[in-house]
């Protein structure tokens, strides 16, 4: 997949599970655990920003694109 999240990477460093970001940002621990596995077809903007506002990040920090090959 070109695109990637690092939120799995934020949220080790941060020490928090799913379920206390959840609480933090007001989203579903699901659509952390999407996230962080990579398992996203798209991302819901205002969950984007509920995330980043929470661990005052930039989406440019949580998302990646490499290229294929």
């Amino acid at each position: 997949m070109p695109i990637t999240c690092s939120l799995d990477l934020e949220m080790a460093e941060r020490k928090i599970n799913n379920g206390e970001l959840a609480a933090m940002a007001g989203v579903h621990r699901s659509s952390i655990a999407k996230l962080r596995r990579n398992a996203f077809l798209m991302i819901d903007a205002a969950v984007l920003e509920k995330i980043c506002k929470a661990l005052e990040l930039q989406p440019g920090d949580l998302l990646h694109y490499q290229a294929d090959g």
